[in-house]
């Protein structure tokens, strides 16, 4: 007797018809639909900008892992609180006894993966608009903490296919990674970078990894990896080996720096996210950075005048920062000369604000030391987690002595968050009150390496601000002399 299968039943998302299918993912599939007008349906200023065409994910619930609710809850989450031109719009969701069904933006362009493999590679200067958008969507991400961790030409899509706007999608794997990084495996192992596979914590520089392999198949028409087999492929990724950039594609100077630049397999020698915002082959026009440079001064101006000089401190280097990036990028030689002005000016007025406060912050002749803990006292025999904690804490006060103050902050914050725990469950008063005065202790110790740290990281930040500003002048004589030579031979 031949076996009957049950038929799945047929989507239906309320308000919407169904037309074509997309296509279909790991955990849903993909359909072009239009809303249905009702009796009840009012012309409005809302509805007459919502679009014609929608793209409807419908999953099936029985399919439903058990790791799928949380993506899609995930997902849901981050595109409901999320809006940039350059990612794809979630419009509603809903759901039956059947589906799940999240209703987005519909992009009749297809995805990035189809338009490169319709055209075998992308010429440099067609890969770089689209890179830019990506840099645009990254840029909004990284301010907000977010990574998305699954960036690849499957997940961007294009509005059409004559001058095609590039829309970010697929935010199921996306995370907020703290100080203390990650190390859940996500996204798609062929963009995957070398760190996520490693045993260790990573951050967000995972995302420009994805961006360089992106890159490289668009120009390249491959990722730079192609294996037969998983394990192969984990191996490559894994590989101490440098990136090796082809040669058979001719690609400009800036086109190739920035490439290796992101496919840097050590995360600490990949470029940074300061670095690749403002990159020549990203960085274009350069009126938002001006703009923005000058709110950070104008915001230092305002809260110097209005004695937080900390504030003013923090936004003076913000400011000269921007600046700096600008001269080095800017062809306008008479905003060049306007901007050198201004950051000389500010690299004075920042060394003004940062003796201030120091005069500011030094503790009188006559300030008390604060006494040694009574560690003697406290029994940790039989706490294993708390002789841990104690034992961060001993731990952050040698980091502090060799001057590793950000390293010291992150252990008297581990240690402190164990003992406040245990200070609050202990019963024994006497037990209670040691404890008190253990944390107390390195609370204060804490309070003074966050702002040793604070000072080194500013002294790091402006040593940083001077030495580019440095090179920036001597680069400018180089380039005076030269011309001068050249106007000499010339009138010879």
């Amino acid at each position: 007797m031949a076996a009957r299968y049950e038929s799945a039943p047929t989507p239906n998302p309320p308000g919407y018809a169904l037309g074509e299918k997309l296509g279909a993912g790991s955990y849903g599939t993909v359909y072009k639909a239009r809303l249905i007008p009702t009796s009840q349906s009012r012309p409005s200023s809302a509805l007459a900008t919502r679009p014609t065409f929608y793209a409807v994910k419908c999953i099936s619930r029985k399919a439903l892992t058990k790791t799928t609710p949380d993506i899609l809850i995930n997902e849901i989450k981050l595109l409901k609180h999320i809006k940039h031109e350059n990612i794809v719009e979630m419009y509603d969701f809903s759901w039956d006894e059947n589906y799940i069904y999240i209703v987005m933006e519909y992009c009749a362009g297809g995805d990035m993966s189809m338009f490169i493999r319709s055209r075998q590679r992308l010429s440099e200067a067609r890969a770089r608009p689209f890179v830019q958008q990506i840099a645009r969507v990254l840029r909004f991400l990284y301010e907000k903490r977010i990574s998305h961790m699954d960036l690849k030409p499957e997940n961007i899509l294009l509005t059409s296919i004559d001058r095609p706007v590039l829309k970010v999608a697929d935010f199921g794997v996306a995370q907020h990674i703290g100080k203390r990084g990650s190390r859940s495996i996500r996204g798609t192992l062929l963009y995957m970078a070398p760190e996520i596979l490693s045993s260790r914590p990573y951050d967000n520089r995972v995302d420009l990894w994805s961006i360089g392999v992106i890159l490289h198949e668009c120009l390249f028409g491959r990722p730079p990896f192609t294996s037969s087999s998983v394990d192969e492929l984990v191996a490559e990724i894994k590989s101490d080996n440098p990136i090796e950039i082809p040669n058979d594609v001719k690609i400009s100077s800036d086109c190739r720096n920035l490439l290796e630049g992101l496919l840097q397999r050590d995360p600490d020698r990949r470029i940074s996210f300061r670095d690749f915002f403002r990159h020549p082959f990203i960085c274009i026009d350069l009126s938002s950075q001006i703009a923005r440079a000058d709110e950070y001064f104008q915001r230092s101006l305002h809260y110097e005048q209005s004695g937080n000089l900390k504030k003013a401190l923090d936004y003076q280097v913000k400011a000269l920062d921007e600046y700096v990036a600008i001269i080095k990028v800017d062809e306008d030689d008479n905003r060049r000369r306007t901007i050198r002005t201004k950051v000389k000016q500010g690299l004075a007025t920042a060394e003004v604000l940062k003796r201030r406060i120091r005069e500011m912050n030094s503790p009188p002749a006559t300030t008390a030391t604060i006494p040694t803990p009574p560690s003697e006292n406290l029994d940790l025999r039989n706490d294993k987690e708390l002789s841990e904690a104690y034992q961060r804490c001993l731990n952050g006060n040698q980091l502090m002595n060799v001057h590793r103050y950000g390293q010291a902050c992150e252990e008297y914050q581990m240690g402190l968050s164990v003992m406040l725990r245990a200070r609050k469950t202990e019963t024994d008063p006497d037990k209670s009150k040691i404890l008190h005065n253990v944390i107390s202790f390195y609370l204060s110790k804490a309070e003074q390496c966050k702002a040793k740290n604070d000072a080194q990281q500013l002294d790091i930040d402006m040593a940083k601000i001077q030495e580019d500003s440095a090179l920036d002048n001597t680069m400018l004589d180089d380039s005076r002399t030269k011309s001068a030579t050249q106007q000499n031979c010339c009138l010879q």
